[in-house]
């Protein structure tokens, strides 16, 4: 079961719809106190304001809300002292990874399609392993976040030919190892699913 992080209400685009919608409404609250006795100045004020500045806000925020990636998923709960490893062990690339894939991204196509395209293992959007979810486990004594991905178009012959960029893509201080589910060669790249796992060798 996906333990997913609680998103918070407020966000970006929802403010900035809501700021639009609302100027909008002081338009139109505007303009009919302009048909009122001793109100016409008042209306003519607030329509004004209304008019010129509701539409930035409001298309902004359906933008964002359109080219929004939402955070990814967690997928186990993490052990009770991962805070303190990950504080001990964990390189900048491994937190800025964690910190990048566990919040809101807007104008990207997914999560970790730039580092993807970059290793090699696709460089059409469309074809780029789609990112499930995470988790943070301590293997061994060391920190380690597992990345699964859903491998549809990219087969497994892909990813291990291009394991030892994994292993120097993260920077010194990170083993990069795979896993794949099935274990067994799918007959259908559509059938594959991988879990990179990001190992601090501290």
């Amino acid at each position: 079961m996906s333990l997913a992080k609680k998103s918070p209400l407020l966000t970006l685009p929802t403010l900035l719809t809501g700021l639009g919608l609302l100027l909008f409404a002081l338009f139109v609250v505007g303009y009919i106190l302009q048909t009122q006795p001793g109100l016409a100045d008042l209306g003519a004020n607030l329509s004004f304001v209304g008019l010129n500045y509701f539409l930035f806000p409001l298309v902004g925020g359906i933008t964002l809300r359109f080219s929004e990636v939402k955070p990814s998923a967690v997928l186990a709960a993490p052990p009770a002292n991962i805070d303190a490893v990950r504080d001990a062990q964990a390189t900048e690339i491994q937190k800025q990874v964690l910190s990048d894939i566990s919040k809101r991204s807007y104008f990207k196509s997914r999560h970790m399609a730039d580092a993807l395209k970059r290793i090699g293992l696709s460089r059409r959007d469309e074809e780029l392993p789609e990112l499930l979810g995470y988790r943070e486990e301590i293997v061994e004594g060391r920190y380690t976040l597992v990345l699964r991905f859903d491998s549809l178009k990219v087969d497994r012959q892909r990813w291990e030919d291009r394991l030892p960029k994994f292993k120097t893509f993260f920077g010194k201080g990170v083993d990069a190892r795979l896993n794949f589910f099935p274990e067994v060669a799918a007959t259908e790249a559509n059938e594959l699913q991988v879990e990179l796992h990001l190992i601090s060798a501290a």
